[in-house]
């Protein structure tokens, strides 16, 4: 702690006086820790990558010699890469070559031209359109942005490609207005291939004489939201800018989102084989439309781009949240989703072919069958984007999780005003919905369930069906879960929580009965690296006790704070849940698991009283009863007489459930009940055995 509390005070030092004309080089940061990585961003460097090399992590830097040595100075082991030069490129093309080809698209009749402004050194913003020249409603707008970190040609020839292939005969959309502007940072990019490769930034002059803002930490949605998203430092890497959208560039993309509004939106960045979506200012945050950046995107397990370049680190692009590689704020994508509705990505590209053990980088190979991979493993999901429908809304609200915050999505319309009951009796719940949780389409609507035990209902009016809680498990007690280690400490729920870093976590059986559509929701904290992708948690399913697994849920990354997480379930009698981790340290709370309430097809007759099953073999059994008014009581006893289980039921529910658990919680054994009823002076009975296998 002492030696990184140097490390910042010296770096804050040194910055003010750093010139336009040092030059930039990449440099290897040996890393105590991944926590390190914080420190580094605050101090405004962009982290390139991390790799692991005999045991050791490594941080790669771009930083100014005076940089580099500081970062010696303090024990870092901060060593400079061989420095980059400016060879010819024959992949790539400066900016003037980009406008020629713009040019001649456009004077073929295959694109249509707009210059959205100039930049600080007057060279022209251009977007090009594919298909009619004119706006139509009936058509929604597609983006593609590449080149707002100039080091980053790989960003540009990626949008520049997709251009030139959709103007080919054939190839246009016809049901959107597809647009590109493939160098947002003009300036920047035209200086990487004539001063300096690595530069970053654009090239407004700072009052303190350095250079350049950081185009994508401008954008005015969340803006400055703290000091490790963005850098206030005018010399460091991620140099924010002097106020919001302070830039011409970025007033140049504001002013076409105002004309042209795009539904969906791909901003292309190298490197990390990484798809990121909102949100990314602040660790756990989740957008409304969750759902359906995962659609498009894919999840962990289900990549919507595979990376066919050879010896890359990954084999497919991994989708989420962008705070899951590391915080960023004022960045293309936040903004375009919160201020225009746009479903934006970003797209890292590969991280690609590693040569003596290390990774490229920026400096992506020079070499026609490498970048025409990356071309051919990005066109299918920016064809996909550009063919995406706007989801359907839900007719009902979604609940994400239960507990211990109730979380439900909603179509942005509704006014959700749900109810709970508990134990028969219905209780009010107040759900609330700030500005981060109001999407394009859905709300996310937030609160606290008075109760959340087993046989909790949720209601929420004027829609249907009810959901039910059929099981809840914090680290209180271990309840027959069996792995990792389960201690006290800065839980989420009450004192206890499970943590592990390389071990499995197995639960008992759960049973499903009586529900559809069941989900399994829980929260995590996770402390990885994006950048390592052997450092992972796993959570599987169960339906046949163990014997077989599928997989749910596959995380990466870093999660700072804790967030929850929430999959399908198969419909099944019963399942088990398994959550590994392999290298990575990782907490654990919450697991709840929840399900509509299924219309039963057991329906008792008129004066009879019905059971899911008889004898009973799961961890649940409902009882049904033909519906009337007001409220009644169900008990079960012992033949012998002792009460064993009582709960107020509602008459119009027609149903209720018993986890068989007794008055003290603990679970019955087996053997013949009795259960009874009491409606008014009707008083329904039926004789129950359990059954169950040990």
């Amino acid at each position: 702690m002492r030696r990184l509390a140097l490390l910042v005070a010296l770096l804050s030092a040194v910055a003010p006086v750093v010139a336009a004309a040092q030059p930039l080089v990449p440099t290897r940061v040996r890393l105590d820790s991944l926590g390190v990585l914080t420190q580094l961003a605050r101090q405004g460097f962009e982290v390139a990558g991390v790799t692991r090399e005999a045991g050791e992590l490594y941080a790669t830097v771009v930083a100014t010699p005076e940089q580099e040595q500081a970062l010696g100075l303090l024990g870092l082991q901060a060593v400079a890469l061989p420095p980059t030069g400016l060879a010819p490129a024959t992949q790539f093309r400066g900016y003037d070559a980009v406008l020629a080809i713009l040019d001649s698209l456009a004077g073929a009749g295959a694109v249509t031209l707009d210059t959205l402004g100039t930049t600080w050194e007057g060279r022209p913003i251009i977007a090009a359109k594919v298909g009619p020249p004119d706006d139509a409603p009936e058509r929604p707008n597609v983006l593609f942005l590449g080149g707002h970190h100039a080091r980053e040609w790989i960003s540009v020839e990626m949008p520049l490609r997709l251009l030139r292939y959709l103007a080919e005969p054939g190839h246009a959309p016809t049901a959107r207005d597809v647009w590109v502007i493939p160098v947002v940072n003009p300036d920047g990019y035209a200086y990487t291939f004539e001063s300096e490769r690595l530069w970053r930034k654009n090239r407004r002059p700072n009052p303190d004489g350095s250079y350049g803002v950081d185009l994508n930490r401008n954008y005015p949605a969340f803006w400055g939201w703290d000091d490790t998203g963005s850098s206030p430092s005018p010399p460091t890497e991620t140099y924010r800018g002097s106020a919001p959208g302070s830039e011409p560039e970025i007033q140049a993309v504001m002013g076409f989102h105002d004309r042209h509004p795009p539904a969906i939106a791909i901003s292309y960045h190298s490197y990390s084989d990484l798809i990121l979506f909102p949100y990314g200012h602040a660790s756990g945050a989740l957008p409304p439309e969750l759902s359906g950046f995962q659609t498009t995107a894919g999840t962990p397990l289900t990549p919507a781009v595979l990376d066919h370049l050879a010896a890359s680190p990954r084999l497919a692009y991994y989708p989420g949240p962008a705070w899951q590689l590391y915080p960023t704020n004022g960045d293309y994508t936040e903004w375009a989703y919160r201020a225009h509705g746009t479903m934006a990505y970003t797209v890292e590209l590969t991280a690609g072919c590693c040569a003596a053990g290390a990774a490229y980088g920026f400096l992506f190979p020079d070499d026609s069958v490498a970048v025409s991979t990356v071309f051919a493993d990005n066109l299918p999901f920016a064809l996909a984007v550009m063919q995406a429908e706007a989801p359907a809304l839900p007719s009902r609200g979604t609940w994400e999780t239960l507990w211990p915050e109730a979380r439900l999505v909603a179509p942005a319309d509704a006014r959700p005003l749900p109810s709970v009951t508990v134990a028969g009796r219905t209780r009010s719940v107040t759900l609330s919905a700030d500005s981060l949780d109001r999407g394009p389409t859905l709300w996310r609507w937030r609160g606290a369930l008075p109760d959340a035990s087993s046989g909790t209902r949720i209601e929420w009016t004027p829609t249907a069906p009810r959901t039910e809680l059929v099981y809840s498990a914090g680290a209180e007690t271990d309840a027959g879960w069996t792995g990792w280690t389960r201690e006290q400490g800065d839980a989420l729920e009450g004192a206890w929580l499970w943590r592990s870093t390389t071990d499995t976590l197995v639960s008992p059986s759960i049973s499903l009965s009586g529900i559809v559509g069941p989900r399994v929701a829980f929260w995590t904290w996770h402390e990885g690296s994006l950048f390592l992708p052997d450092r992972f948690a796993t959570v599987d399913v169960s339906t046949d006790d163990g014997a077989s697994w599928v997989p749910l849920v596959r995380l990466e990354g870093a999660a700072t704070v804790w967030y929850p997480v929430t999959a399908a379930l198969p419909e099944a009698s019963h399942i088990r849940l398994r959550f590994a981790t392999n290298d990575m340290p990782t907490r654990l709370d919450a697991v709840h698991v929840f399900g509509d309430l299924a219309t039963p097809s057991f329906t008792a007759a008129a004066g009879d009283l019905g059971v899911s099953e008889n004898p009973v073999r799961s961890n649940r059994v409902h009882f049904t009863w033909q519906t009337g008014p007001g409220e009644g009581q169900l008990s079960v006893f012992t033949l012998a007489g002792l009460l064993v289980y009582r709960t107020a039921v509602v008459l119009a529910d027609g149903q209720v459930a018993w986890d068989l658990s007794d008055l003290g919680g603990n679970t019955v054994g087996n053997g013949a009940y009795a259960v009874v009823l009491e409606a008014g002076s009707e008083v329904l009975r039926k004789r129950l055995f359990v059954a169950r296998t040990p």
